[in-house]
């Protein structure tokens, strides 16, 4: 009888952004500050493993490191 064959899982994935905004208002114009961390905690979780037989769960893409971003959107 064939057995099924296992499902090997890799760790799992954790991932936290944070935003912090800030409104300014003038009149009838709004202008709104925005910085963005993506990644806070700097995770390097496995996103995508090798099964072949010669190269078996080498990782071939991970997380992306922790980065920011600044915007600004201004209304009028």
């Amino acid at each position: 009888m064939d057995r099924p064959p296992k499902i090997i899982a890799g760790d799992g994935m954790n991932q936290v952004d944070f935003r912090v905004a800030k409104v300014l208002r003038y009149g009838t114009t709004r202008t709104t500050l925005n910085l963005d961390i993506y990644n806070l905690t700097n995770s390097s979780a496995v996103l995508v493993q090798n099964t072949s037989y010669d190269a078996y769960l080498t990782p071939q893409q991970i997380l992306q490191a922790r980065f920011a971003k600044f915007s600004v959107q201004f209304d009028f």
